[in-house]
Order: structure tokens, then C-alpha cells, then sequence
């Protein structure tokens, strides 16, 4: 019967204990909870590249390869040679294209020392840039200054036609205006012999026939004077006509040149343009390096093959660029992000036992969302640097290259657990509060 009384003291003494204990643990997890800072930060997952992303390497009209002098892993330097592209098919055609510009350049010139009335031909001075393994040059020169001359001397031969035809009238002329001389001193006489006739049969000592047919006469001579009066009008009417025919042969030379002229530089346009884009993709045969870096994603490994447009032939990879982390931030932790920020770095690329995290700061925070085409995901992008010195803490073995993952720790601030604990529900109560 003693023994529950005699067990009462000890049960009270381990309640008391325990309670105490009790009340000490809540205490110091309460007071723990609220004094204590933990610090936050924002997990994304990213990786190294070149502060200049990787170069992509195309070629705006295509072509055949002629030859490949890079491979796979080549470091080159900015604007060293990396593919030559066949030039026949472009050489043929530029060929063909100055031929017909050295044509028309050609007869450019003749007809523009026609327009002129020139005594001989000024070749445009882009003719003889022509001069060279496409264009016979002196033979193309020489025909246009032997059509030059021929057409010169047949005009000519015309114009001295018309010349002596005006001659010949002159003549003709010379002929009439002697003849009317030759009549005026006719009817002078003749007047004379008829005022003597008129006295004498006045005075009854001539015969009226007499006096009539000299009358008869001068009557005749007139009309002869008369005609050859018309015949001096008409034979200068005909040579106005053959002046204005003279004329009308160097117009009518001139009109055609102009005329032809004017067909001609349009054609000379049309080709000088053609050429001009023929010289310019035969400068874009040779892809050259745009920056110097590593070859990366060879796309061609054949002679003779065909490249389109555009097509990405290869990646260099820039070696002369700063490193610098990139990464991909939910949406929802946007708006912890700030320049400046301080950053963890872990590369789990490393052996993490031995490979120490690197400090940095965010560097820049995309302006909008980007949206994975892939999963629909919304994320926006940040780039972080490594502080000054941070990399040299890797050790010599251990080299940061582009494309190594790495796990970006954005610091956001410390709170205590009890916010950590509390802050869903002061959330949940907000919305609920907000949705009422």
C-alpha cells in the first residue's frame, strides 16, 4: 500500500522536468526562430559564354565550295580565310556581261561623236577598264572607228551630191541671167528701130508691116524675158530645196544618234549594274573569319558541295571575349533580380568537394519575358560576371569554358524562420482577404 505514495514524488519531479524542458525548447526555437537571420536567394540554372555570343558564319548568295581550309576545333583569327567558294560559274557570267557592256560602251561613243559631229570618236574611259582577257578591246575600237568613218564619208558623198547639183544650178542661172542680158539689149535696139519706124510711116515713108513686125518681135522677146525670169525663180527654188536638203541629211544623222543614244543608256545602266553585282559577289567568294575563336559545328566537309543562301556553314566560338554567366529566371522571382545583385556561382562541372563557389553580380536583366518554343515555359534572362580575381580560384587545373553549366545563386535578402514559416499564411489570408 506505500509504494504508489513513495513512486508520487519521483513521477512529479520527471513531470516537472519535462515540462520544464518542454517549455525551455519551444522557448529557444521561438526565440531562435525570430531573432535568427537566414539568408535568401533565388536558384537558377545557367551557363558560361562569351559576353560576344558565338558567331554564325553565312553566305548571302551561296555557291559551290572550291575549297575548305578550317576543321572542326581551328582556332582562327578575325578575317583569316575560312572557305573559298568556286568562281567559274560568276567568271562566266561576268564575261559575258562586259562583252555586251564593251558593245555598248562601244557604239556609246560613236554615236555620241555623231550627235557632236565630231571628227573622231572619245571612247568612254570605263571602255578601257574593260581592256583584258574578256574583251577584244583594239578589234571592238577599230570596227566602231571604221563605222564611224564610213558613215561619215557616206554622208559626206551625199551632202558634196547635193553640193554640186546646187552647182550645176548656179550655173543653170548664170545661163539665164546672160540670156535676159541678152534679151534687155535686144529690146533696147529694137525699141529704138521701132521709134524710127513709127516716125517714118508718121511721115508716110515706112510701111505699116514694117513697124508691125517689129512690134511683133519685141512682143516675142518679152515673153522670152519673162520666161526666163521663171525659170531663174524655179532654179532658185531648187536650190533652197537641196540647202535644206544638206540639212536635213546632218538632222536627220544627228535625230538617229540621239534616238539610239537614248536606247543605249538604258542598256548601259541595266549592264553596268549587272556587273557591278557580278564584282560584288565575286568579292564574297571568300568567307573570312568575322572575330577570332574556335571552329565550331562544321556544317561543310566536301569540295563541290552545294551551299544555299543564309545557310549557317559554322559557329566560331569567340577566344578574345570575356566570360559571363547566363541564366534563366522564373518569372515569379523577377522581381528579386536587380543589377548589381550579388551572386553565388557553383560549376558542377568541377569536383565539388574541392572546387570552392565564385562571387559575382548581375550584370544585366532581360527587358521582357522570353518563352521556350520547346515547353511553353515563360522565363526571363540574367547575366552575371565574376568579381575581379574570382576565377584564379579555381586553380590551374580547372578552366571555365563556354557552354559549362552552372548553378547561379542570387542573394535576396535574410529573414528569420518565423517569416519563413508565417509568410504562407499572411499570403494565403491576403488573397483570401482581397478575393471576399
Amino acid at each position: 500500500m506505500d509504494t504508489p505514495s513513495s513512486n508520487g514524488p519521483s513521477f512529479r519531479g520527471f513531470a516537472i522536468a519535462g515540462f520544464a524542458f518542454l517549455v525551455l525548447l519551444v522557448g529557444g526555437l521561438g526565440g531562435w526562430s525570430v531573432s535568427t537571420q537566414i539568408s535568401g536567394a533565388v536558384i537558377a540554372q545557367g551557363s558560361i559564354q562569351v559576353e560576344q555570343n558565338r558567331q554564325i558564319v553565312q553566305h548571302p548568295d551561296g555557291g559551290v565550295v572550291a575549297q575548305i581550309l578550317v576543321g572542326e576545333g581551328d582556332r582562327v583569327s578575325a578575317e583569316d580565310v575560312l572557305i573559298q567558294l568556286d568562281d567559274s560559274e560568276l567568271l562566266a557570267e561576268l564575261q559575258i556581261i562586259e562583252s555586251q557592256l564593251a558593245e555598248i560602251l562601244a557604239r556609246t561613243s560613236r554615236f555620241t561623236a555623231e550627235r557632236d559631229e565630231a571628227q573622231d570618236i572619245s571612247f568612254d574611259p570605263l571602255l578601257h577598264m574593260l581592256n583584258g582577257s574578256h574583251v577584244e578591246l583594239p578589234e571592238l575600237i577599230a570596227g566602231q572607228e571604221r563605222l564611224f568613218q564610213a558613215r561619215r564619208v557616206n554622208l559626206e558623198a551625199r551632202v558634196n551630191r547635193l553640193k554640186e547639183r546646187i552647182s550645176q544650178i548656179h550655173s543653170q542661172i548664170d545661163g539665164i541671167m546672160a540670156q535676159q542680158e541678152s534679151i534687155d539689149d535686144q529690146l533696147v535696139l529694137l525699141q529704138e528701130e521701132l521709134v524710127n519706124q513709127q516716125n517714118l510711116l508718121d511721115q508716110g515713108l515706112a510701111q505699116a508691116g514694117r513697124v508691125l513686125a517689129l512690134q511683133r518681135e519685141e512682143a516675142r522677146l518679152r515673153g522670152q524675158a519673162g520666161a526666163l525670169t521663171a525659170q531663174r525663180s524655179q532654179a532658185a527654188g531648187q536650190i533652197t530645196e537641196l540647202e535644206l536638203e544638206i540639212l536635213n541629211q546632218s538632222s536627220a544623222r544627228r535625230e538617229e544618234a540621239i534616238t539610239t543614244l537614248r536606247d543605249l543608256q538604258v542598256r548601259r545602266l541595266e549592264l553596268i549594274e549587272r556587273r557591278n553585282i557580278l564584282m560584288q559577289r565575286l568579292s564574297r567568294l571568300e568567307l573570312r573569319a568575322p572575330v577570332a575563336g574556335v571552329v565550331y559545328d562544321l556544317a561543310v566537309f566536301a569540295r563541290k558541295s552545294v551551299i544555299r543562301p543564309a545557310d549557317p556553314l559554322m559557329f566560331l566560338v569567340p577566344q578574345d571575349q570575356p566570360l559571363v554567366i547566363t541564366a534563366q529566371i522564373n518569372t515569379d522571382d523577377v522581381d528579386q533580380i536587380y543589377l548589381g545583385q550579388p551572386v553565388n556561382l557553383k560549376f558542377t562541372s568541377f569536383n565539388q568537394r574541392t572546387t570552392p563557389s565564385l562571387f559575382g553580380e548581375v550584370s544585366r536583366v532581360s527587358a521582357d519575358a522570353f518563352q521556350d518554343q520547346q515547353t511553353g515555359r515563360s522565363y526571363f534572362e540574367i547575366e552575371a560576371r565574376l568579381n575581379a580575381g574570382e576565377a584564379q580560384r579555381l586553380g590551374q587545373d580547372n578552366v571555365l569554358v563556354p557552354g559549362m553549366p552552372v548553378e547561379v545563386f542570387a542573394e535576396t535578402g535574410s529573414q528569420t524562420p518565423m517569416d519563413y514559416l508565417i509568410q504562407p499564411f499572411t499570403d494565403y489570408l491576403g488573397r483570401a482577404f482581397r478575393e471576399f
